[in-house]
């Protein structure tokens, strides 16, 4: 019976890591094909940016490295740009060239950690594993959300 439950466990956190991986994808096909210009303008009258949004998104997975024990934030200038400030607070923004950049470079790093990870690291099912398999899926959740945003841009 233990084993089963180990085993679904392993299951759900590799759905959560799929989906993960799928919003990472639509989010980086979609900053393929929005130019410097489109990632400036808001996604709707008086909303966030695509830069801002973007910036959002690269603060939100850089706190998985920390979390699963990968190393410090790539882009830790980030959090107090992107998620403590809104986005109309006159700040100055890194340029979107650096911006698009960090976000491939940032998912790409992730990519390679998570994929490092042998099946009982998948599969521990301590307070600590659920804790950062449950901030993963508000990630890809949080994702969502923002993709449908940026959309918008197109």
């Amino acid at each position: 019976m233990e084993a089963t439950k180990i085993s679904e466990g392993n299951m759900e956190r590799s759905i959560i890591y799929q989906a993960w991986l799928l919003q990472n994808r639509k989010i980086s096909d979609l900053v393929h094909k929005l130019n410097d210009e489109d990632l400036k303008k808001d996604v709707a009258f008086g909303r966030n940016s695509g830069l801002y949004l973007l910036g959002h998104l690269i603060a939100s997975n850089d706190l998985l490295l920390p979390l699963f024990g990968f190393g410090a934030k790539m882009y830790p200038e980030y959090e107090k740009i992107f998620l403590c400030c809104p986005d109309k607070c006159a700040q100055n923004f890194p340029a979107v060239k650096a911006v698009k950049s960090h976000w491939f470079a940032l998912n790409e790093c992730l990519n390679l950690k998570f994929s490092s990870l042998n099946e009982k690291e998948w599969s521990t099912e301590d307070d600590n594993s659920n804790h950062q398999f449950k901030t993963m899926l508000s990630i890809v959740n949080h994702q969502c959300y923002h993709l449908g945003q940026l959309a918008f841009l197109l």
